[in-house]
């Protein structure tokens, strides 16, 4: 008997992100974010009542993010993130683009009258 298709499309998004997030693991491209959806799926298995594994690689995955800027400095992260970048700093790609649009650094001057 064939699951009901709801159930089958959410084992094929399933099974889509656990393939990207272990690929992504392996390469270390995005190895924070890649490790916090590990995470999260594995979160999901334990709050269905499988144990087995669980634990451990959950605790695993909390390890890898805390430590995701030194894990990722031995794979592509290390080439990716300086071009395009984090949340604190502005990556080589985007430089240019930033470079070219005039922001203002601060708000409006009032000068007194």
């Amino acid at each position: 008997m064939r699951p009901p298709p709801r159930q089958l499309e959410q084992f094929r998004r399933e099974r889509r992100s656990e393939l990207l997030i272990g690929v992504a693991l392996i390469v270390g491209l995005f190895t924070g974010l890649a490790a916090f959806g590990g995470a999260l799926l594995n979160f999901n298995f334990l709050l269905t009542g499988t144990s087995s594994t669980n634990p451990v690689l959950f605790i695993l995955a909390i390890a890898l993010i805390l430590a995701w800027k030194v894990a990722g400095h031995y794979g592509l992260d290390r080439f990716v993130l300086p071009a395009l970048g984090t949340l604190w700093q502005v990556g080589s790609l985007i430089t240019p683009v930033v470079d070219r649009v005039a922001v203002p650094l601060a708000g409006p001057t009032i000068r007194p009258a």
